[in-house]
């Protein structure tokens, strides 16, 4: 008998669909990121959702993890490649998509690439496929398009509340991992990038996007308020400062999380780019395995 997903889940799913297929019809030229996550992150809430996580919009050589700042002001201009990454949840069930925008003609092949990957993985995506062999194609297919993959970052596992829950699908080969099982949720997001580049991502800055590890208390009442705010309302789902600004100021915000860190009790991550400086394009799916292949969740 199979396993049921859950309607939440589906549900998530679809939405996340839509409104990331409403902004890859947007001209994003000309806007500022912060008014890109902002617009995401209120669509789902309309459509009776919330975030799973701070909507990413990764430019060029930064490849994941970028959310808009408290201040940002970095604008979109002709000729940048957007990762938008963004996922939304109902009371915890998560879906996670990504798309490439890009104002480049010169990454066109490289766009077509990485979607080609995805498409590639998600077909082969059984239950009963070991990760591994997943990664090989994706690199394989990268290869025959003339690319490398990111190889230290990965698709996932993801369970209610968590967006990563421990199994990892690589953009690589790799001999270990797991095998998909019926009834679980994954993301498969491959990465793609030049043949010069280092094929891989290092840290870069700001943080903009943070989640809560632990509820130890902090010694700092304004600071426990917080964590708790932030436990009532997504458990250990990533959360983006700029979601708080009409309960405490930018300085006190700013203040709060600087102590949570320092005590351990959050934890921030950092921008993540490619480590020679090269664009980087990715495409993601949600998906739960099938004998047949993947049932994409995150397909209108």
């Amino acid at each position: 008998m199979s396993e049921k997903i859950p309607s939440e889940s589906i549900k998530a799913g679809k939405i996340t669909a839509q409104v990331r297929d409403s902004f890859a019809r947007k001209d994003l030229i000309g806007m500022n990121i912060f008014d890109i996550c902002e617009e995401v992150e209120n669509e789902f809430r309309k459509m009776g959702a919330e975030p799973g996580f701070p909507s990413g919009v990764s430019v060029n050589s930064t490849t994941a993890h970028h959310s808009a700042e408290l201040d940002e002001t970095r604008i979109i201009q002709d000729g940048d490649v957007i990762k938008l990454d963004i996922g939304a949840h109902i009371d915890g069930y998560l879906a996670d998509t990504a798309i490439t925008i890009s104002y480049n003609y010169d990454y066109e092949q490289l766009k077509k690439a990485t979607e080609d990957a995805l498409n590639q993985a998600l077909s082969a995506a059984k239950i009963g496929v070991r990760v591994g062999e997943i990664g090989k194609i994706i690199e394989d297919t990268a290869s025959r398009w003339g690319f490398q993959t990111i190889k230290n970052l990965s698709g996932h596992s993801i369970d209610r509340y968590v967006v990563h829950s421990g199994v990892s699908i690589p953009n690589v080969w790799s001999a270990e991992g797991p095998q998909l099982k019926e009834g679980s949720i994954y993301a498969i997001e491959p990465f793609l990038t030049d043949t010069n580049g280092a094929g891989y991502v290092v840290n870069g800055k700001p943080n903009t996007i943070f989640s809560l590890i632990t509820r130890k208390r902090s010694g700092d009442k304004k600071a426990d308020e917080f964590v708790d705010r932030i436990w009532n309302t997504r458990k250990t789902l990533p959360f983006s400062p700029r979601w708080y600004v009409d309960q405490y100021s930018k300085v006190e915000i700013k203040e709060i999380l600087h102590t949570l860190v320092k005590k351990r009790i959050i934890t921030a991550y950092p921008d993540l780019v490619e480590a020679n400086g090269y664009t980087v394009c990715q495409f993601e799916h949600t998906f739960t395995p099938t004998e047949n292949g993947a049932n994409i969740l995150t397909k209108v």
